[in-house]
């Protein structure tokens, strides 16, 4: 009988811990679940890259990175990552690439497949096939090489599913990998006593939002429905979790209206504290909405909502995106709102601040359904056996 051929597969992503962002979540506590000499990771070597390194189980080459923009130092990182690449290719036996992104990833990916013959798997998140990520007729042609060469697609929600279907992909080579949360660090749990004195929150209500401060996540239309809401509900606080490039424009909007005494700017806020976070508020709320001017233009899922409900808390999501039926359904652990819609956003918060038994029941059916349907563990068992 002929020996099975033993898979040894390289992640590459520019989005792994300490890099923040949902993409990094993902990749994190997938690929903790692996055996680490057969999934190792290729990541930048930021900041605080050594200490992460050192505690998180994974095991992770770093490559050197310079973290500053520009044509040059992109250039440089990129040659870097190849370099690396190629590098663990070989002494590796690496047979199979993941590709974290589509450009800076999956044009390794579809080199190494030309050259070695290595097949690579693309993670895409939505808007990769539109027009404003490709641009130039030199980016579709490299954009549609990377995506056409890629032996699997993995989508993170079957909107950007049908992105990628409606963009000539067979669905047979579809994989979607809807992200998950730890149901056992993200729970139900009393107001954090420290937050609470932090924030002034004691007898207050809260309503929160956790992401980057970009206009496509829909705070500057949370903050156009507060007034409607402070009327009635006066104690109400709006915690803004996160940083961006909207936030001096977020606080000006804030002072504008005259809300700004319930408004807080919580800045960064490491993963490891969310949980108390979420457990601080009432209500989580994302009205998320698509940005037709940039290349990051749609929420492909949101972690965030999934990770409020395993906190038992409802939450308010907007119709856009891989949000709708994917991290939100309506009227079952949350509610969808147009994100466009400053009265109908309003009128959500509205109604279950006026009937905490509805809230609390739709953020008790957000938990099971989390318990129930978002696990890590299957996550990694999906990818594993692709």
């Amino acid at each position: 009988m002929k020996k099975e051929s033993k898979i040894s597969t390289l992640l590459i992503s520019n989005d792994f811990p300490p890099v923040v962002s949902g993409i990094s979540t993902v990749f994190y506590n997938i690929w903790k679940l692996f055996p680490d000499r057969q999934w190792p990771v290729l990541a930048p070597g930021v900041n605080g890259a050594g200490d992460f390194d050192r505690a998180s189980g994974v095991e992770t080459v770093r490559y050197p990175y310079i973290n500053k923009s520009g044509f040059f130092p992109k250039l440089i990182n990129q040659m870097m990552l190849f370099i690396y690449t190629a590098c663990l290719i070989v002494t590796r036996r690496i047979n199979l690439l993941h590709c974290g992104l589509l450009l800076s990833a999956g044009s390794l990916g579809w080199f190494f497949k030309k050259v070695f013959r290595i097949p690579y798997y693309l993670w895409v998140y939505g808007d990769e096939t539109k027009e404003i990520y490709r641009g130039s007729t030199l980016a579709r042609l490299i954009t549609d090489a990377i995506i056409s060469n890629a032996q699997k697609i993995i989508t993170n929600s079957s909107y950007v599913t049908t992105e990628f279907v409606d963009f000539g992909i067979d669905k047979g080579n579809i994989i979607e990998i809807v992200p998950a949360v730890d149901s056992e660090i993200f729970r139900p749990a009393k107001k954090p006593a420290r937050l609470v004195s932090r924030y002034n929150l004691s007898g207050k209500t809260v309503l929160m939002t956790v992401s980057r401060l970009a206009k496509r996540k829909g705070h500057e239309n949370v903050l156009n429905a507060l007034p409607v809401v402070v009327k009635k509900f006066p104690e109400i606080v709006y915690l803004i979790v996160g940083k961006g490039q909207e936030e001096a424009n977020l606080k000006a909007l804030a002072e504008r209206l005259g809300i700004q005494e319930h408004v807080v700017f919580a800045g960064f806020v490491p993963d490891r504290e969310l949980p108390d976070y979420y457990n601080a508020c009432d209500i989580f709320v994302m009205p998320n909405i698509e940005d037709v001017n940039s290349t990051d233009s749609i929420e492909g899922f949101g972690i965030v909502f999934i990770e409020a409900n395993a906190c038992g808390k409802p939450v308010i999501g907007g119709r856009s995106g891989g949000v709708e039926n994917g991290a939100v359904v309506d009227k079952l652990n949350g509610f969808l709102v147009d994100p466009s819609d400053v009265r109908e956003i309003s009128e959500k918060i509205l109604l279950l601040l006026n009937d905490p038994k509805l809230a609390r029941s739709i953020g008790e059916t957000g938990r099971t359904r989390v318990v129930q349907q978002f696990q890590w563990k299957d996550r990694a068992e999906a990818i594993r056996t692709i």
